[in-house]
């Protein structure tokens, strides 16, 4: 249902979305007092729009004049990101009328808020007869850790036991691979653990490190009490200073952080509805780019040689170690169907690359990069546009834009394409108590390691960085 079509008779829709006529009343209250915020929102934007025109025509008369043209343009960045802030609220207000009147029947359409939430419940609340049991795995039970994860609804990708074999080869971690069991012998929850050790950063475990997604996946709590039990009790043993779990609800007490969220775009149908719902600025700036006649490329392993030169040198630039190459080899080798890589081409020569793994209903891009030379051309935003319109392609449901820090400027990056966050939630069990480890990029302890490496040749980077990075999680 369109925004115009819900405007013009608010009740009837409601009374037709809702036929008890409470809800649809209460729905209709609602839808009015959004709609009403919109109204207060179009002379605002109308006037925004003037003003930041008429500065341009200022700008340019100045340039003609030969006038000092700093104020001016001052000016013109203070009302852009005027404008900006109402489009943003704009559209955020129209999404939430959408939101009342999207079809919620099996989760057919969940909002971002109903996906956080339905990520969150990772436990379905089965009932356990008797004692749980937690054991730690071996490579001959991998079908039954599959089967368990395969007929989880709540699964991740990075919850498939063929991970443990991926990070031992890409990085020579070990790790523990915990499985809860019922008196009965029944699998009732599993969790993976990574040991990290090197003499720079510690010996500790994480579960999962690399990526968003991974940590306890268990039919009640009492089996994710378990094998945090578990988990701590191995830690103990092994002499780890501590266990990091990542999760996308509260599991227990332990100390955590909240700082980060995952941004969660609703894919619509078509791309002809993506380019309506992304906007006129948007579309301008693909627009921009689309005139320097780039090329777009999807495959696999054959692209990858593309992708790894595209995303290590913009890992230089940023002054963050990169993975080695056979860490991204071995995710395509071992997900061929799940797997994609997306390059950009300007004159033949990659400019823009994307990472993607796709798992049941949602597709996740964990790593892209630009190379900072094409900046100005919105080379970034075709690459993404490409993205969001082959996961439509392919039928997905989700978007996953990957973590980010809340109102960071990658936060509002994402938040621009329509994307919400679904908040994390990282535990942590630390053997002599303190604070939370501070193995994190933005740390200041960090920044005059990152202002060197900026500074080294990518082909030194290339050498140096696959020893640091697998050792940060």
């Amino acid at each position: 249902m369109q925004i115009k079509d819900i405007l013009k008779n608010v009740g009837a829709a409601c009374s037709q979305r809702w036929p008890n006529t409470l809800i649809a009343t209460e729905k209709s209250t609602h839808v009015e007092q959004l709609v009403e915020i919109l109204d207060t929102l179009k002379p605002l934007l109308k006037q925004a729009k003037l003003n930041k025109q008429e500065c341009a025509r200022r700008f340019g008369q100045a340039k003609t004049d030969g006038l000092d043209i700093e104020p001016i343009k001052l000016e013109m960045q203070r009302l852009s990101a005027e404008l900006d802030r109402i489009e943003l609220r704009r559209k955020e207000i129209e999404e939430q009328i959408c939101n009342l009147f999207v079809d919620d029947t099996n989760n057919a359409a969940l909002t971002p808020q109903q996906f956080g939430a339905y990520q969150r419940d990772l436990s379905s609340q089965q009932e356990i007869a008797g004692p749980i049991s937690v054991r730690e795995i071996v490579d001959g039970d991998q079908g039954v850790w599959d089967a368990y994860v395969d007929s989880h609804p709540h699964a991740a990708l990075y919850h498939r036991y063929h991970w443990r074999n991926v990070i031992a080869d890409s990085f020579d971690h070990s790790s523990i691979y915990l499985l809860a069991s019922t008196a009965h012998g029944a699998t009732c929850g599993i969790l993976p653990l990574v040991r990290l050790r090197s003499r720079l950063f510690g010996d500790f475990a994480v579960s999962m490190p690399f990526f968003n997604y991974g940590g306890p996946l268990t039919n009640n709590n009492a089996a994710t009490v378990a094998l945090l039990n578990k988990a701590q009790e191995c830690a103990q043993v092994l002499g780890i200073s501590h266990l990091e779990i990542r999760a996308t609800r509260v599991l227990n007490e332990w100390p955590r952080r909240t700082d980060k969220v995952s941004m969660i775009k609703i894919l619509p149908d078509n791309t002809n509805a993506l380019d309506d719902e992304i906007g006129a600025k948007i579309r301008a700036q693909i627009k921009r780019a689309q005139r320097e006649d780039p090329q777009i490329a999807i495959g696999h392993l054959d692209l990858l040689d593309d992708f790894y030169r595209v995303f290590s040198i913009n890992m230089r630039d940023l002054g963050t170690p990169v993975y080695g190459k056979e860490f991204f080899r071995n995710i395509l080798t071992a997900m061929p169907n799940q797997s994609h890589l997306v390059i950009v081409r300007l004159n033949n020569k990659p400019v823009a690359a994307a990472f993607l793994l796709g798992h049941r209903d949602m597709m996740e891009i964990p790593w892209a990069s630009t190379l900072r030379t094409v900046n100005t051309l919105n080379m970034n935003m075709l690459l993404y546009h490409a993205v969001l319109g082959f996961c439509i392609e392919r039928k997905y449901r989700f978007f996953d834009f990957g973590r980010s820090t809340q109102d960071s400027g990658t936060f509002n990056f994402k938040r621009q394409w329509g994307a919400q966050p679904v908040q994390h939630y990282w535990h942590y069990w630390l053997s002599n108590g303190g604070e939370l480890p501070a193995l994190k990029p933005d740390s200041p302890k960090f920044r005059l390691l990152i202002a060197c490496w900026q500074k080294l040749p990518v082909v030194l980077a290339n050498v140096l960085g696959p020893r640091i990075v697998k050792n940060l999680p």
